[in-house]
Order: C-alpha cells, then structure tokens, then sequence
C-alpha cells in the first residue's frame, strides 16, 4: 500500500500555558473537520511517507480515530493519504 504526504490546513487551540493541540483539519477542497479529541501527542516520524521528526497527533474526526503530524521545521500539517 502506498501513501502520500498532503499538507492541510489546521485550527489549533493554544492554552494558556503554551500548549497546542489541533481543533479542526481543512482538507485542501476546503472541507472543514472538527477535531473532538486528541488521544495522544508523541514525537515521532511519519509512519509510511518518511521524513524527519514530527509532532504526531492521534486525534478523533466523526467518531474515527485519525493521525495527523506537525512539521517542525516548516511549520506545517499533514496527513498520510493511501493512494489506490
């Protein structure tokens, strides 16, 4: 199976002790997903489109859990899109 990298649009919420966590994913159409629950947070690396650390959050949308992942280094989102 082979996936690839695309790079979304995100809302975060910053706390106020600095914290960020994703609130709602922007789809490159400019569909809008809302994020109700980040189940885990870790520095990782994408798990199939390679590449260097990232922030990868394991987040629910609609009731499904998803991954989404923060590139440090150009400051932005992505996910991991199968590509059939």
């Amino acid at each position: 199976m082979q996936y690839e990298k695309v790079y979304v649009g995100m809302y975060i919420f910053m706390s106020a002790d600095g914290e960020v966590k994703p609130a709602e994913l922007v789809w490159t159409d400019g569909s809008r997903y809302a994020i109700t629950k980040v189940t885990d947070r870790r520095i990782a690396p994408p798990a199939h489109v390679g590449g260097s650390m990232t922030v990868r959050f394991a987040v629910e949308i609609n009731g499904r859990e998803r991954v989404v992942y923060f590139e440090k280094f150009s400051k932005r989102w992505f996910v991991e899109k199968r590509v059939t």
